[in-house]
């Protein structure tokens, strides 16, 4: 969707106020398609330009058998020419003229540029072929007539009309739209040409050679004629050639037909999805801590150290009132942390850092944002830290790789951020980034004028274009095949903002193995209707796709497709359809193979939002997009068939941070997720609550706070590290005894290192336990209560951090714990009970038979 602009247009700088584009021609009689001309046109007769070539003139005064005498060609050597022109000229009684002669050589100029043109038309070719098979007749025609006259008729002298003859009349007609007259620059455009490079001029006129309606000569009227604005002018020429190269279909001249197009089909109201059968697709639904959603997690723990992480990374976070990049906010509270960027052999996380955090507020790069305030951890941080973990546990001793996508808002930042913080430990040649082009131009109606800035006529209005660019630049970077080739089999795409993206990670790597799917989208139990794409598969004869189709469009095309009560829910409560939340997996041998044959170019759409019914003026200049959800439309054969779906829960899966405190209140208000800074924190604690819950641990819940509008849950905060465990398989491993711990709703809970096993523990406060790399320890018999970590209101803070979730965290009494490498420990923890009896399992490890004990070694 575009986003609002509501700058008025109030001129265009010193050369006056922009004039209007000329208005459309007549849709009765359109101007020809210079692409059909080219045979280029790709919308056949969905074409809004004529496809017709128009015939010869029909005002040409009647030929007298002398005049069409004219047109008979000269004389050749027998051997040089046809057998049709030999019979016409053996036929003909009057020698030509030195008026003939020039009808017949400009007749052979035209021929031999008629085949040039052959190669870009075949509709020109043959009207050509037509004339000239017509004339040739008529000539013969006059000429045995005149054969047979006894007395020759002295015939008056022609007139300048009649003197061209047939085949200069159809001639004349095809020189027209062969080579039309094109229109003049703009005269400050011809006088500034000596400016640009010569492709920026080539392309210049290009746009103003537009045909029709569709030209866009209006971007240059505006302009000075004097050298004032020299640099402007060279900007906005350099401007559009970055558009047109970094367009990967067709450049901007393909953009501007591809929008026509595109607008048309908008304008009647065409529905995309007509003629589609839809029904349930394939895939598995699951509830936290049953067997098959441990059992298919499991399955896909084997997989892990086989993935590449694609982190679609919005941006800047203005919108939230932060004012860095996103991804640097922290996940809880603590200190900010700037930011993140990724490379790895065997995991590929590909991190798309493509906006800033304006909309919440925030001005700079979104995963620098906070997840939480119990550490502050960055979500950049937690990410990584995430995939560090899996690979030091999965990868066999090989690195993992990640891949940010930027933009050139967030490009410098990240890099910064990532540099700042010693790419939070991973290796500087794990991480990959590939910058998203500057984006599309906005455009201003149906005919794809380009917009201007308002109040600027040397410079145009971007768009971003969509974050389905990411397969193209996977592609042109080669990212996607060297990594396969370096092992990898899995790819997996996820948000910049969402804490909860990786609980889903071995889930969906299970579903996929076990379906062999291509592509898996992750998605969550949606109710009827809900303001929220469905992954529906889709039918048409022997087509099928497995896409999102977006709400609004799923229930009047069930209704049109026979299921007459449309998108009602099924007895699980929920539609059947589930909701999409743009976390992707791929089968990476497939998708390479996808990508070498489409070069990651994804199908686009336009949603232009009309100001009258005719649906002729826009609200806001529109543009292009592509989606990286829209993958599966470019699927062919039997890949069409491997997709499908892994679903949980949402409150385990999906909690974005991406609005404004104000627009999260409304949202709340109409019973929806309100995507802001404070429910993504307490989304993040309370789905660690839910996992430990789920393997048996007494977790109480808090009751409800509200901060600046926004209700949240008062706690209890609990943030388990991914050093720690990152699954509910390494939960269990790591609560051996699950029934023996217990955590009151006020409390605060904040786990970290591999070593760490928690067996029995009492908690009514706030507790922090460390373990340092290669260290180990065991928490047995521990009883904590202390005064713990409390959420204050603070609306009106100075830190943009804490003002966009309403309160902070003041931490009033902590108990701390620290296991030493040495074996020493840090804090109020007896050092004779730390360590447990390992010549046996615990209770539950013996009852199941298990041939660990809780700190994983083996039991000999």
């Amino acid at each position: 969707m575009a986003r609002k602009n509501n700058r008025k247009n109030k001129g265009r700088g010193n050369a006056g106020k922009k004039k209007s584009p000329a208005p459309p021609t007549d849709p009765k009689n359109p101007p020809v398609c210079k692409f059909f001309l080219e045979g280029k046109c790709r919308f056949g007769e969905e074409c809004k330009f004529s496809h017709v070539l128009p015939d010869a003139p029909s005002t040409c005064v009647p030929v007298p058998a002398a005049a069409a005498a004219e047109v008979t060609p000269p004389p050749q050597a027998a051997e040089d020419r046809p057998v049709e022109k030999q019979d016409i000229a053996t036929t003909a009684s009057v020698e030509a003229t030195e008026t003939e002669v020039e009808v017949v050589e400009e007749a052979k100029q035209v021929e031999d540029a008629r085949r040039v043109e052959v190669a870009r038309g075949v509709e020109v070719a043959k009207r050509v072929e037509e004339a000239k098979t017509s004339a040739r007749a008529k000539s013969a025609a006059a000429a045995e007539e005149e054969k047979k006259e006894t007395t020759p008729v002295k015939q008056p002298s022609p007139t300048k009309q009649q003197s061209k003859g047939p085949i200069k009349s159809v001639v004349s007609s095809l020189k027209s739209i062969i080579s039309p007259e094109r229109n003049p620059l703009p005269p400050a455009l011809e006088s500034s040409l000596s400016l640009f490079t010569p492709s920026q001029q080539d392309l210049a006129k290009k746009l103003c050679e537009l045909p029709g309606s569709t030209n866009q000569s209006h971007l240059f009227e505006n302009w000075s004629d004097g050298s004032e604005f020299d640099e402007k002018k060279k900007e906005f020429l350099s401007k559009l050639e970055s558009v047109d190269q970094s367009y990967p279909d067709g450049g901007l001249l393909g953009y501007l037909e591809n929008a026509v197009g595109l607008l048309e089909k908008s304008r009647r109201g065409e529905n995309p999805l007509g003629g589609w059968e839809p029904s349930v697709p394939k895939g598995e639904a699951f509830e936290v801590g049953t067997d098959a959603f441990l059992s298919t997690e499991k399955l896909g723990l084997e997989e892990v150290g086989k993935c590449g992480f694609v982190l679609v990374a919005g941006g800047l976070g203005e919108r939230l009132g932060y004012g860095d990049i996103k991804i640097g906010l922290p996940t809880e509270r603590g200190g900010i942390i700037n930011g993140l960027l990724y490379v790895s052999n065997n995991f590929l996380l590909l991190l798309l850092c493509k906006r800033l955090g304006e909309r919440l507020g925030y001005g700079d790069i979104k995963i620098g944002l906070p997840t939480e305030l119990a550490t502050e951890t960055s979500y950049i941080q937690f990410y990584i830290e995430t995939i560090l973990a899996f690979q030091s546990r999965y990868a066999l001793g090989k690195k993992l790789p990640l891949c940010i996508m930027t933009s050139g808002d967030t490009n410098d930042k990240t890099v910064a951020l990532l540099s700042k913080n010693n790419y939070f430990g991973m290796d500087e040649d794990q991480i990959t980034i590939v910058v998203q082009g500057k984006g599309v131009p906005a455009l201003n109606d149906n005919d794809a004028h380009i917009a201007l800035t308002p109040d600027d006529p040397y410079d145009i209005q971007m768009k971003p274009h969509g974050h389905g660019d990411i397969h193209a630049l996977l592609h042109s970077h080669g990212v996607a095949k060297s990594w396969l080739e370096k092992g990898m089999k899995w790819t997996v795409f996820f948000q910049d903002t969402n804490g909860l993206a990786f609980h889903t990670l071995a889930l969906s790597l299970g579903v996929s193995s076990k379906l062999g799917l291509v592509m898996n989208s992750i998605t969550c139990p949606r109710k009827a209707k809900q303001a929220i794409g469905a992954i529906t598969k889709l039918t048409k004869g022997d087509q099928e796709r497995t896409i999102n189709v977006e709400y609004n469009q799923l229930d009047p095309l069930l209704r049109a497709t026979g299921h007459d009560d449309g998108d009602v829910n099924d007895d699980t409560g929920f539609s059947p359809f589930p909701g999409n939340i743009n976390q992707l997996l791929f089968n990476l041998d497939s998708y390479v193979q996808v990508l070498e044959r489409t070069k990651g170019v994804m199908p686009e759409f336009v949603n232009p939002k009309y100001k009258d019914a005719e649906k002729s003026i826009f609200k806001k200049p529109t543009r292009l997009e592509c989606m990286m959800q829209d993958f599966p439309t470019v699927l062919e054969g039997a890949e069409t068939r491997k997709v499908g779906f892994t679903s949980l829960a949402s409150e385990l899966c999906f909690s974005p941070v991406k609005n404004a405190t104000a627009d999260g209140v409304a949202l709340q208000a109409k019973g929806t997720q309100p995507g802001v800074a404070a429910s993504g924190e307490a989304d993040q604690s309370s789905a660690v609550c839910q996992l430990l819950r789920s393997i048996g641990c007494n977790v109480q819940e808090g009751g409800k706070v509200t901060f600046s509008g926004i209700e949240i849950g008062s706690g209890p905060d609990c943030v388990l590290k991914p050093s720690f465990a990152a699954c509910a398989n390494e939960f269990k491993k790591k609560f051996p005894n699950p029934s023996a711990v217990e955590i009151s709703g006020r409390s605060s809970l904040v786990l970290s290192g591999d070593g760490l096993v928690i067996e029995s523990l009492n908690l009514d406060g706030a507790l922090v336990v460390e373990c340092e790399e290669g260290a180990s320890g065991v928490i047995r018999d521990l009883s904590v209560s202390n005064k713990g970590w409390v959420k204050v209101a603070d609306e009106a803070s100075e830190d943009e951090v804490i003002r966009m979730r309403g309160y902070h965290m003041s931490k009033l009494e902590t108990e701390k714990i620290v296991f030493k490498q040495g074996g020493s420990i840090e804090g109020n923890y007896p050092t004779e009970i730390q360590v447990g009896d390992l010549s046996k399992p615990a209770p539950e490890e013996e009852s199941k038979g298990d041939t660990l004990c809780a700190c994983a070694c083996a039991i000999m």
